[in-house]
């Protein structure tokens, strides 16, 4: 697993990975701690074993203030998911595409109109939202079915 900026991803095409599904994971921070860093990177690299998923590389960003939209691997991220059929993308919360939810949901709606999917890793650990234009997403019961109040 390599972390890469500046060129497209290739997918390992290796016996072990054709079998599983390619997913590409993505970490978000606001800071720089190596600490976190590995922790999370570990965290990925963990679930996706677990879930038997070909993690294939991790993006990562730091220094990334909130709402931000241009980001170096976010970038490299959406090029590999234009050039991987039927991938996916890993992160550790929703809240790594962005803690503003009308970013998140523009980097939502980009991964999927590019024929990837998004998977989270621990859909509970949102942070409240910080300067979204669109209200927070309704509540979801265990099957992904709205809410009803």
């Amino acid at each position: 697993m390599e972390e890469r900026f500046s060129r497209p991803a290739r997918p390992r095409h290796d016996e072990d990975s054709a079998a599983r599904p390619a997913m590409y994971g993505y970490i978000s921070l606001q800071h720089d701690d190596e600490d976190e860093t590995a922790a999370l990177r570990d965290r990925l690299t963990v679930y996706a074993e677990a879930e038997g998923l070909a993690l294939v590389e991790i993006y990562i960003d730091r220094n990334v203030r909130p709402g931000q939209i241009i980001r170096p691997g976010l970038t490299v991220l959406l090029d590999a998911v234009l050039r991987t059929e039927g991938c996916g993308v890993l992160v550790p919360t929703v809240n790594h595409l962005s803690p503003a939810s009308a970013v998140r949901r523009a980097v939502e709606v980009e991964i999927e109109l590019l024929g990837g999917r998004l998977m989270v890793v621990e859909p509970e650990g949102e942070v409240p939202d910080v300067g979204g234009l669109v209200p927070p997403p309704q509540q979801l019961d265990q099957c992904g079915a709205r809410q009803e109040k």
